[in-house]
């Protein structure tokens, strides 16, 4: 009603307002119609383009963004797209925006120096080892290669040892993400703030090094402690750089706390860190003082990545376009079938990237338990890796990568390739078995075997081994198909699953590192050192003195071969380009394919979930997310 009665008020005042309008036009200006070509029309305001956003899913959330904080998979993704890797090593290629040149010996970036040695100073003896030096320490005079030409120190006025040299060189011109010039000089800092954080009893990188600085023509010279060589790759001893220009006041406290080094690192990549919701997500944008920016690189405006808790919740997320990647989630293997399926359905594509963690069956060689080892014996080994469908192993497993016979990836370049040695063959494991008086008592290939004339073995010892394994529900598919094909064989198996986390406990309780196992299937995690240390005589974990290492040993398997120490103490002592580690590492390939103290399956690879629409992405040996500048 009201509304009613209003309206004609207001219609009147409308209808008198454009009267009066009419009547002063009509008074005191003459109308016209303006010509067509006289009518001036504004342009189109353009309509700007909404910004492109990129979201991953991340299977764990970093603690902390700073380069000496949190080492997680997760931080150092999130770090590749804010510090765009100083080095990145794709199929065993190393290229690199930070500096100018790979340091080798054969580019003279990477030298030796004789350097003089006096009681008291700081040294690298032997073995490798940091100490002092003093009465019966033993050394590598300098020119030393092996073992041969060791001698011991008896009060000498002094000795000369090898110095290894690294020059690296960095690229002009790069720029800090708030336009401030990076310089060699933040490479320093960060070496400066490394030994603040771990002083000298740090990673290898702080307590391997004797000095890091700058030479007059602003090359960055490492020197290493005399007597260091046992380099696994230059690159480790590259200190990332970090702003001086910002943080040079920051206490140590500040730099493992601070915000501005923790959430929000100031780096020189494609993106830079905006905003870190906690237990929620991290926010990036692009970089316009990328030294590569251009209207197109960086593809997208912004990254977002959000954290999800399993495989489940990630492929969720995915589904319902919350994300359009999936990142370190090892969770998607238990939904490889999923995966299969809908990258031919034409839903997703899925990436590996090869080269993590190496999988493989250990074999208790000098084992704790009471009783006979039978597994010291290698043909006995090499008989049980007969037995062993590695190929269908590696096929069941969307992880799972190429079949390797040893602890070095598929298609390093050091090596000529070879065919497996260790192939599945049954039938020829079930005669060698025989042979070595393992009998098939009652014709049934399943049934364990009986020791006939073993030696060493009673007769009618039963052939049965524990197999230990991680796990705490379902038995693991690879650790079924391993018990089957050993049962296969007459080899009679007790299956024994346990949390991870009880597993691998240390020596003595621990059933793996107390050496208390006949057959263990787990994996050695990926690093930068020289993976035949895993088998050398001074690493088997037992009591001191009579182990060297006391129950701090990794040699679970108990393995000894004094041939193979030599070797690998040569790899792990001479510089990884040298003569001397290439011959090295051929040796220790053949000792260890041909007394086999852990039967190799496989190095396993991430999972890499995408959709379809996205280009930038393929199968190879890298770091998650290298290329993330070109992502499209």
């Amino acid at each position: 009603m009201v509304l009613k009665r209003s309206f004609p008020v207001f219609s009147l005042i409308l209808f008198t307002l454009i009267l009066g309008a009419c009547s002063a036009v009509g008074e005191g200006s003459q109308l016209f119609s303006p010509k067509k070509s006289q009518v001036i029309e504004s342009p189109p305001i353009p309509t700007p383009a909404p910004p492109r956003v990129l979201s991953i899913c991340l299977g764990e959330e970093p603690s902390s963004l700073f380069l000496y904080g949190d080492l997680s998979t997760s931080a150092n993704i999130i770090r590749q797209a804010i510090y765009d890797n100083p080095v990145d090593q794709v199929n065993f290629q190393q290229s690199s925006v930070l500096l100018e040149q790979i340091p080798a010996l054969k580019n003279e970036l990477v030298s030796i120096a004789e350097v003089e040695v006096f009681p008291g100073d700081r040294m690298v003896d032997a073995r490798g080892n940091i100490t002092i030096l003093a009465s019966g320490v033993t050394y590598r005079p300098s020119n030393c290669t092996s073992s041969e030409c060791w001698q011991v120190y008896e009060n000498q006025e002094s000795i000369f040892l090898d110095q290894v040299e690294i020059i690296f060189l960095t690229q002009a011109g790069l720029l800090w993400a708030d336009g401030a010039p990076l310089t060699p000089a933040d490479s320093i800092f960060s070496y400066q703030i490394a030994l603040q954080i771990y002083g000298f009893t740090g990673p290898a990188k702080t307590r391997f090094t004797s000095t890091y600085e700058l030479s007059d023509d602003d090359e960055i010279i490492w020197k290493g402690l005399p007597g260091f060589k046992g380099i696994y790759d230059y690159l480790d001893f590259f200190f990332l750089p970090l702003p001086e220009h910002l943080w040079s006041n920051f206490s140590r406290e500040e730099f493992l706390t601070s915000a501005q080094t923790t959430q929000k690192p100031l780096a020189w990549g494609a993106y830079q860190v905006i905003d870190w919701v906690r237990g929620d997500h991290i926010t990036l944008d692009k970089n316009e003082n990328y030294h590569a920016y251009s209207s197109e690189v960086p593809a997208f405006d912004s990254l977002v990545f959000r954290f999800v808790d399993g495989g489940e919740e990630a492929l969720a997320a995915f589904s319902s376009g919350e994300c359009q990647m999936i990142l370190n989630e090892p969770g998607l293997v238990d939904y490889q079938a999923d995966l299969i399926s809908d990258q031919r359905s034409g839903r997703l594509k899925y990436y590996i990237a090869g080269g993590f963690a190496w999988e493989q069956l250990s074999f208790g060689i000098n084992t704790r338990n009471p009783g006979t080892s039978l597994l010291n014996d290698k043909d006995l080994r090499q008989a049980a890796a007969q037995c062993i469908d590695r190929v269908r192993i590696s096929a069941s497993r969307l992880d799972a990568g190429q079949v390797v016979d040893d602890f070095f990836l598929p298609g390093d370049p050091r090596f000529d390739p070879v065919e497996s040695l260790i192939s599945f063959q049954p039938t020829e494991a079930g005669l060698n078995l025989r042979e070595l008086g393992w009998i098939d008592h009652d014709g049934d290939p399943t049934t364990p075997r009986l020791a006939e004339g073993v030696v060493g073995v009673p007769d009618g010892t039963v052939l049965q081994l524990t197999l230990l394994a991680s796990g705490t529900g379902e038995i693991p598919l690879t650790v079924e198909l391993i018990r089957a094909g050993l049962r296969g064989c007459g080899i009679g198996i007790d299956l024994q699953l346990l949390p991870p986390a009880e597993l691998l406990t240390p020596g003595p309780e621990g059933l793996i590192f107390g050496r208390k196992f006949d057959l263990a299937w787990f994996s050695w995690a990926p690093g930068h050192y020289q993976r035949c240390r895993l088998f050398t005589t001074d690493e088997i974990p037992g009591l001191y003195p009579e182990y060297l290492k006391g129950w701090g040993g990794v040699n679970a398997t108990g393995y000894s071969n004094h041939d193979f120490d030599l070797a690998c103490g040569l790899a792990n002592t001479n510089l990884p380009d040298s003569t001397e580690t290439l011959q090295a590492l051929e040796q220790i390939r053949t000792i260890f394919q041909a007394d086999l103290p852990a039967l190799s399956l496989f190095f396993r690879n991430n999972i890499i979930v995408a959709t379809p629409d996205l280009e930038g992405l393929e199968n190879g040996v890298y770091s998650q997310i290298w290329t993330i500048e070109s992502i499209r």
